[in-house]
């Protein structure tokens, strides 16, 4: 009997011994104590709603002699010009910081000045896309001077909008400007042009590649 009351005294000490080490974390504290805070994600505004309106002729022809693209921000218009005539205009939607003219990626801002359609992408995923040539050669040159771009980036662009083909995109001015479907009726976009579907149909049909795009304040 005192060999057995001897055994236990040694077995709760062992016991104690092993338990002296950090206590185990409830299953709630390991969830919490592995978790790694991820930072604030970036806050886009609702969409900002715009009158929708679509003036165009019923009579279409096939193709338009000379054709033009104005797109007014501040009137969230879009015109579609055939030399000095006016043919038709609609709403457009912008991006979530429409005022003023775009600098850096991520922006929010569509560019304002004198551009071409650069590419035609019947893939887009916003139904059709025409290519907006930004960079164009003062977006560069203010760019280089502010130390955004590189010289071997300016070059690039440079070279790009001399021979009316696609400036780089993957700069820190930030790229890919379309003009593009899904919808004209309210402010949407991370800096494209946004016409509603029908109205992509129109542009897609009149204005090739290397169409001037001017596109006002």
């Amino acid at each position: 009997m005192r060999k057995l009351i001897i055994i236990c005294i040694l077995i709760l000490t062992l016991l104690s011994i092993c338990s002296c080490g950090e206590p185990a974390l409830e299953p709630e504290e390991v969830e919490q104590s592995t978790l790694t805070p991820t930072p604030e994600a970036t806050i886009i505004p609702e969409p900002t709603p715009v009158r929708s309106f679509a003036n165009f002729p019923d009579d279409m022809p096939e193709t338009l002699r000379d054709p033009k693209i104005v797109v007014k921000k501040s009137e969230r218009i879009l015109e579609l010009w055939d030399g000095d005539t006016l043919f038709g205009s609609c709403s457009i939607g912008l991006g979530w910081k429409p005022e003023g003219t775009k600098k850096t990626e991520g922006d929010g801002k569509t560019p304002e000045g004198e551009y071409y359609v650069c590419v035609r992408n019947d893939q887009s995923s916003y139904y059709l896309s025409l290519g907006v040539s930004y960079p164009n050669v003062s977006d560069a040159e203010a760019a280089f001077e502010e130390g955004t771009i590189d010289q071997e980036t300016y070059d690039e662009i440079i070279e790009a909008n001399n021979n009316k083909t696609r400036p780089p995109q993957k700069t820190a001015m930030g790229g890919e400007i379309m003009i593009h479907g899904c919808g004209g009726d309210r402010d949407w976009t991370a800096g494209c042009v946004a016409v509603d579907d029908d109205i992509m149909d129109i542009l897609w049909q009149y204005c090739p590649n290397k169409t001037p795009i001017i596109i006002e304040p």
